[in-house]
C-alpha cells in the first residue's frame, strides 16, 4: 500500500507538471485562443477544445465560431454542435446565433464528437483537477468499493497490482476533487480514512472558486 501511495504521489506531480497548475486562477481569453487556432496554432486549438469539452460555455461559443469560419467536411456540424452546447449552458452571446440544420453526414459526425466527449468525461474521473459535488463523490466511492468487494478474485499478481493502482488512483482523484469543491487542497486526501469520510459532508462553494466552476 505504501508503494502504491508513493506511486500515486509521483503520478500527480507528473500530471501537474504536464498539464500545468490551476488555469482557473488566470483570466482565459477564449477569443484570442480562437483567433490563434484560426491562424493554424494547433496548441491554441487543443486548449480551446479542452475547455469546451470540460463544459465551459464561453469556450464552446468561441470553438463554434472557429468552426463557422473553418473549411472542410463537417465544419457546419461542428459549429452547430458547439453553439448548441453553448446555448444550453446559458452563454448569452450564443442565444441569438443561427444554427444550420445538420445533414446525415453531419449527424454522424456529431455522434462521433459526443463519443469523444463521453471518453473525456470518463478520463476526467481520474483527474486531480476540477471539482465534484457530494452526490457524485458518495456514489463514486461507495460504488467502486462494492465493485471491488464483489468482483471475482484475480490470481495473476501483475493484473491484481494494476487493478489496485487503478482503483486507488480513482479514489484519490475523486477525493481530491471533492476537497476542491469546498476550497480545500487536494493533498489533504493523503490524511487517513477519517478525512475520506469527512469529505462527503461539507457543502461545496457557490459559484467558481480557485479550483474551477461549481459542478452541475
Amino acid at each position: 500500500m505504501l508503494g502504491e501511495l508513493l506511486l500515486l504521489i509521483v503520478f500527480r506531480i507528473l500530471w501537474n507538471t504536464t498539464f500545468g497548475k490551476n488555469t482557473y486562477k488566470d483570466m482565459i481569453n477564449y477569443e484570442q485562443l480562437m483567433q490563434e487556432a484560426s491562424q493554424g496554432n494547433k496548441k491554441a486549438f487543443k486548449e480551446l477544445y479542452s475547455y469546451a469539452g470540460s463544459g465551459n460555455a464561453e469556450a464552446q461559443y468561441y470553438l463554434a465560431l472557429y468552426y463557422k469560419e473553418a473549411k472542410g467536411s463537417g465544419a457546419d456540424s461542428d459549429y452547430a454542435y458547439w453553439m448548441n452546447k453553448s446555448k444550453d449552458n446559458g452563454y448569452v452571446a450564443a442565444q441569438n446565433c443561427a444554427i444550420p440544420e445538420p445533414t446525415n453526414d453531419e449527424a454522424e459526425q456529431k455522434q462521433n464528437i459526443e463519443s469523444d466527449e463521453s471518453l473525456k468525461k470518463l478520463l476526467m474521473k481520474f483527474s486531480f483537477s476540477g471539482r465534484i459535488n457530494r452526490t457524485e463523490y458518495i456514489i463514486s466511492i461507495v460504488g467502486s468499493v462494492l465493485i471491488f468487494l464483489f468482483s471475482p478474485e484475480v490470481e495473476n499478481g501483475i493484473v491484481k497490482a494494476i487493478i489496485h493502482i487503478v482503483v486507488d488512483w480513482f479514489w484519490f482523484s475523486q477525493g481530491a476533487r471533492r476537497l476542491h469543491d469546498f476550497g480545500a487542497s487536494g493533498w489533504y486526501i493523503l490524511i487517513p480514512v477519517v478525512l475520506w469520510i469527512y469529505a462527503a459532508f461539507p457543502k461545496g462553494d457557490k459559484g467558481e472558486n480557485e479550483y474551477g466552476k461549481a459542478p452541475a
